[in-house]
């Protein structure tokens, strides 16, 4: 039973095995998106336009942005080649897998379609105009809870010590994002930036917890929830929910999702409600991105950026699931039933048992989430015009906690056509990302590709971390900026 929770989690963090930082992105000028990181960048065209609603030239290949991360372990600290007689097998090292665990370990994946990119220069500014559809979605485990189900309540209990949960959390997030930004050069050393968001949510699901632990009772084993914790939905199906009493008693509750939202989304083949979901106006946001530049000397530049500082409210059938207080953990009783339906019936069972054991009251009033906000501090050593060295700082603001990464790059203009990009990158508790990115133009089309770990790519089983980011671009009025860096000898 040990191994099978292990390995269905493990599966669950590699669902989708992408990530984007967009840490070599950072310095990549030549190419338009690298203004969704520091919209101070001076894009090196007159005129830019890209995204699948482009025809052909927005398939070729198709704007797409993967992203996968996690801050705790990768595949080789769960599996891997064993010692002696079992040199030639897999084995399971679950004390391994312990060791790395983080006190909560954070599973992200992100998703973008850019659908319209459009960025032109007027005199001194250069405007852009971007539509990009945006899910983020992943899972958060506290430590406490592979300790429980490594090792159960035993070890806990004779301390009289409660498991605690509250670093637990599943969120999905389906939102458009209309980005209106502007960059120009205030003189010959300052340059700054910035883009208005406006965002649309589709769907959203999230928890929000203050408090879950899990408290057993030396002397008669009793079991006993506190609670102080939210789950929040708004999505285009919604929950029936109902508490049954008596004698002013909870007695049971009533949860399941409500089959007439269900029957409405699936209407003429679910064409009408997809369209009303993909137009919903009711979730509406507001985020900003802020970038700044200054040129210290001829050969040193710095930079720095604050992106997706921003929120979004919910209020398509918005539902607050809220549990605070402590409730008794009477346990789930399995038995196998005479239907072939085992796991889903168990399932069933198993989600009426936490409903009822933590007395949800259900708050139908809109929300709001913030999106995490990431800054960027870095410079730059024009070493010469078809060279720089480069250095980035990045960190994030994610669910309570607070990512960091440092990233060493060195950038090649190699011609007015081709670009290419080399970064390191210490993350997610290791240090060995390395990143590659590339650009190159062939007439009015520009092609890009980058992503913060390729070396990932090639050995996943020791990944925390890998991403890519690919494009295309039509570009008009090419402007070589000159250096005044000469060779350094």
């Amino acid at each position: 039973m040990k191994k099978l929770i292990i390995i269905t989690i493990f599966q669950l963090s590699i669902i989708a095995v992408f990530a984007q930082q967009n840490l070599t992105l950072y310095n990549m000028d030549k190419v338009l998106q690298s203004q969704f990181v520091n919209p101070s960048i001076d894009v090196q065209h007159k005129f830019h336009l890209g995204g699948l609603l482009i025809p052909i030239v927005g398939q070729l290949p198709p704007p797409i942005h993967f992203n996968y991360a996690n801050n705790s372990f990768y595949y080789n600290h769960i599996f891997h080649f064993g010692e002696g007689s079992k040199a030639d097998s897999l084995v399971l090292d679950l004390d391994l897998f312990y060791s790395k665990l983080k006190n909560t370990t954070h599973v992200r994946f992100e998703t973008d379609f850019e659908l319209l990119n459009l960025g032109i220069r007027l005199e001194n500014m250069f405007l852009t105009v971007a539509l990009t559809e945006k899910l983020r979605y992943g899972f958060s485990l506290p430590r406490d809870l592979f300790e429980f189900a490594l090792n159960g309540n035993m070890p806990y209990m004779l301390e009289s010590k409660p498991h605690d949960f509250k670093g637990f959390g599943l969120h999905f997030t389906h939102y458009r994002q209309l980005a209106v930004g502007a960059s120009m050069n205030a003189n010959d050393k300052f340059s700054f930036g910035g883009r208005a968001k406006i965002l649309f949510g589709m769907a959203n699901f999230n928890t929000d917890i203050k408090r879950l632990q899990l408290f057993t009772d030396p002397e008669n084993y009793h079991m006993t929830w506190a609670t102080d914790m939210k789950i929040q939905a708004s999505l285009p199906i919604y929950f029936d929910y109902m508490l049954h009493q008596s004698d002013g008693h909870l007695d049971s509750v009533t949860f399941g999702i409500n089959q007439q939202s269900i029957d409405e989304f699936t209407r003429d083949g679910g064409v009408s409600a997809a369209t009303k979901y993909l137009l919903n106006l009711r979730n509406i946001g507001m985020g900003f991105d802020l970038g700044v530049r200054y040129q210290f000397s001829p050969e040193i530049e710095f930079y720095g950026s604050v992106n997706d500082f921003g929120f979004i409210t919910w209020n398509t059938n918005p539902q607050n699931f809220v549990s605070k207080g402590e409730y008794k953990f009477k346990g789930l009783q399995v038995q196998i039933p005479d239907s072939t339906d085992f796991l889903g019936e168990t399932a069933q069972q198993l989600v009426d048992t936490l409903v009822n054991t933590f007395g949800f009251e259900l708050i139908e009033t809109g929300y709001v989430t913030w999106l995490p906000t990431s800054i960027y501090l870095g410079g730059k050593y024009k070493f010469h015009d078809l060279l720089h060295f480069t250095a980035l700082y990045r960190g994030e603001f994610f669910r309570k906690s607070y990512f960091q990464s440092l990233t060493l790059g060195v950038n090649s203009n190699l011609t007015n056509f081709l670009s290419a990009h080399l970064t390191y990158t210490i993350a997610h508790n290791y240090a060995g990302h390395l990143g590659f990115g590339l650009s190159a133009r062939m007439g009015f089309m520009s092609w890009y590709f980058v992503t913060d770990s390729f070396t990932n790519m090639l050995f996943p089983q020791k990944a925390k971390n890998i991403n890519f980011r690919i494009g295309c671009n039509l570009v008009f009025g090419y402007k070589k900026i000159k250096s005044t860096a000469s060779i350094r000898t």
